[in-house]
């Protein structure tokens, strides 16, 4: 429990920087999710960590999804189980501790100096063999289960269940390319093919909603 909690001081306690923001889940209160560095398009969700693109598969497959129906599928990614490893987020940014999983994707790809370029980079998925060469220091490769049921309103991502409302911010601030927003307003293939696939859908996920209003959060 202690460990829990230094996890969740660590990760809401940030102020800018490339860092996930706090969303509210129905079972576990305020939590993090997010991009946390802005050259990798690796998203954590609290001590859970996963790639955009994958993220957005699994997001597309619910956006087809019919009212009668019920969804359950894997979302591939990773778990870090000790705190200390999990590294210091504001600490990697500062350049002041550079130890854990966080800390050594920052010594790859440090925080800009230049403020003009705290984008979220929209090749992300250029750097993905290098952090998952440091993800499997520090984390072990686990199937993330994803599920919705017929005529439910909440989404379940591993233990962690949202609202519908509060799992469309969750995809909007993945279409706004986090705090920053995506470099030169260029977002990724894959976040485009999103777009098109929830454009026009039944599904009760997303009905009636276009992503361009899901600015996500600031």
């Amino acid at each position: 429990m202690q460990a829990k909690k230094r996890l969740l001081l660590q990760l809401h306690n940030c102020k800018g920087g490339a860092v996930p923001l706090a969303f509210h889940s129905l079972s576990h209160g305020t939590i993090a999710f997010g991009f946390f560095n802005i050259e990798t398009d690796l998203l954590l969700l609290e001590n859970l960590f996963f790639f955009a693109p994958e993220f957005c598969t699994v997001v597309s497959s619910l956006a087809q999804v019919q009212t009668h129906e019920s969804k359950r599928t894997g979302l591939p990614g990773y778990r870090v189980d000790r705190v200390e490893d999990l590294g210091n987020l504001m600490g990697a940014i500062r350049g002041t501790d550079l130890g854990g999983f966080i800390g050594h994707v920052y010594r790859l790809f440090p925080f800009p100096r230049n403020p003009q370029d705290f984008k979220q980079k929209p090749y992300g998925q250029r750097n993905r063999s290098e952090v998952e060469t440091i993800l499997s220091r520090w984390a072990r490769s686990v199937r993330i289960p994803v599920a919705w049921e017929a005529g439910a309103q909440p989404v379940q991502i591993a233990d962690f269940t949202f609202s519908a409302a509060a799992f469309r911010e969750l995809v909007g601030y993945v279409w706004q390319g986090g705090m920053p927003g995506w470099q030169d307003n260029t977002r990724p293939e894959y976040v485009m093919a999103l777009r098109e696939t929830i454009k026009g859908t039944a599904a009760p996920l997303f009905a009636g909603l276009k992503l361009e209003e899901l600015g996500g959060r600031t």
